[in-house]
């Protein structure tokens, strides 16, 4: 009478198997713990948006100074976290501002009448080397023009305020400023009227480059982007080839849509390039045709921009509106 009876077998296996509709419930809560989790995580964070530029008067922490070569430097400016996307458009520049030094001659810079002499202020245009993609900091390189010989004597004014920042240090900025903007795939803004080209050609001069870079940068990143580019540097000297390794770098990377080839006033011996100002032939050789659909983008010294470039490209027959100086 007190035996207890065993259960049968087939209780028993009905007791072990597990509800289908229990095992797709559990994986259902499962795969949204894992959605949701993935959604939070790192790799699921909204990219920044908020961005810095606003035109007004601004400062900017110096970071990093890393110098390039003797005479160049880049200047890594820390942007704040309340607003980490720099929000220059591409083709447009900032202004930075700096204390008016003296001349070694009263009213003087560099041997000719200073006409920022009265100015408490100075300012300058500028272009950086990184865009809108890089976020919390944004990157400037600058020659440094430092005084001496008698024609130099005073050097150059922003470069040289720059060149003695130190690392926490802040420069006043602005922007952005400008009346030409890159707006994709071949379209360019050029004050209130918009163009397209299928090619581009850039005459850069000195540190002339950094806009042109920018622009070419935006277009050679986009894969749609088919437009086919070709730039003329002129410098003085091979060591003042700005961003160098960095246009040599690109060419290599994109050899059917971008084209660069240099310049020199006084080019060292076995020398591959041109030599001398820039001149029909080179345009003709190095440039993308007069056409409808060309654009020929120009950033340097004033006299360049008027002699060797403008008065050269009109010989040639480049039409007024597809020439854009920045």
């Amino acid at each position: 009478k007190g035996r207890h009876q065993r259960p049968q077998l087939g209780s028993r296996r009905r007791a072990m198997e597990i509800d289908p509709l229990v095992v797709i419930s559990v994986a259902i809560v499962l795969l949204t713990i894992v959605f949701f989790a993935m959604r939070s995580g790192p790799a699921a964070k909204k990219r920044p948006t908020a961005k810095f530029l606003d035109k007004s008067r601004q400062t900017l922490t110096l970071g990093e100074r890393i110098n390039i070569s003797h005479d160049t430097v880049r200047f890594r400016f820390v942007l704040p976290d309340a607003t980490p996307v720099l929000g220059l458009p591409v083709g447009k520049h900032f202004k930075l501002y700096a204390p008016n030094p003296k001349g070694s001659v009263e009213g003087e810079w560099n041997g000719r009448a200073d006409p920022e002499a009265e100015l408490q202020e100075i300012e300058r245009k500028y272009t950086p080397t990184t865009s809108d993609d890089e976020i919390g900091f944004v990157d400037l390189v600058i020659k440094v023009y430092k005084g001496g010989g008698e024609k130099f004597v005073d050097g150059g004014k922003m470069s040289q305020h720059m060149d003695s920042l130190k690392v926490g240090d802040t420069m006043t900025i602005s922007g952005p400023w400008g009346m030409n903007e890159y707006l994709g795939k071949g379209r360019f803004k050029v004050g209130a009227k918009e163009m397209k080209a299928s090619r581009v050609g850039m005459m850069a001069g000195g540190t002339g480059i950094t806009p042109m870079l920018q622009v070419l940068a935006s277009m050679l990143k986009d894969s749609s982007d088919p437009t086919e580019i070709s730039l003329l540097y002129a410098n003085q000297t091979q060591d003042d080839i700005l961003v160098h390794d960095m246009l040599e770098s690109l060419a290599a990377r994109y050899p059917t849509r971008f084209k660069v080839w240099y310049t020199l006033d006084r080019p060292p011996s076995g020398w591959q390039y041109s030599s001398g100002f820039i001149t029909e032939e080179m345009i003709t050789e190095r440039l993308p045709p007069p056409a409808e659909d060309t654009l020929i983008l120009m950033c340097g010294p004033p006299p360049m921009i008027k002699f060797a470039c403008q008065a050269n490209l009109e010989k040639l027959g480049y039409a007024a509106h597809t020439r854009v100086a920045f």
